[in-house]
């Protein structure tokens, strides 16, 4: 098994994730891949990630390197918090990946000011954007469903899901997937 590489292509990604299945250690190993291929990471979240799970992941990377993963805290006036992350990505050199975790509540529908802040963010952009958001349960057989996904204007919806208890995991890439194993190091295929 080898580490899994995403393929990064300035395109805008709706990321819905089942409860604990590590969608943001997904989020820090595509951080990590942009990293190690020379470019610039913005992540933005209500908390910072697990201390503990990003230096798994990270772990081995020249210091010098890790200077290029910016972290912002993503709270108060939604407008102004993405608009302020869109402005960096814009200012800051070689910024490949914007991603942002946790960004809508964890169940029901997305606010209006989230919707449209995020509409705004991946409009007209030069990297990929990772959106990473709890998913629904679907009542039509399907794995998960990316909540608000008819009214974010993302390029992709994709949704990791947990079919077992074990660290297998499931990477739907829009109708297609793969299978994906989490270990320490990140997710394998």
């Amino acid at each position: 098994m080898v580490l899994w590489k995403a393929d990064l292509d300035n395109s805008s990604i709706h990321l819905a994730v089942e409860a604990s299945c590590g969608g943001t250690s997904l989020g820090i190993q595509m951080a990590r891949q942009v990293i190690d291929a020379g470019g610039r990471v913005l992540w933005a979240s209500p908390e910072l990630p697990n201390p503990t799970r990003f230096s798994q992941i990270f772990t081995g990377m020249d210091l010098t390197a890790s200077s290029r993963f910016h972290a912002t805290n993503l709270v108060g006036n939604v407008d102004k918090a993405f608009e302020s992350l869109a402005n960096s990505a814009r200012i800051l050199p070689n910024v490949q990946l914007v991603v942002v975790d946790d960004y809508a509540p964890k169940s029901g529908p997305f606010p209006k000011d989230v919707i449209s802040a995020v509409n705004d963010l991946i409009k007209d952009t030069e990297w990929t954007t990772i959106l990473i958001s709890k998913g629904g349960v679907s009542m039509s057989g399907e794995p998960l469903v990316a909540r608000a996904n008819k009214k974010l204007q993302t390029d992709n919806v994709w949704l990791l899901t947990r079919p077992s208890s074990d660290s297998k995991r499931r990477l739907w890439l829009n109708e297609k997937y793969i299978d994906l194993q989490l270990k320490e190091s990140g997710f394998h295929n």
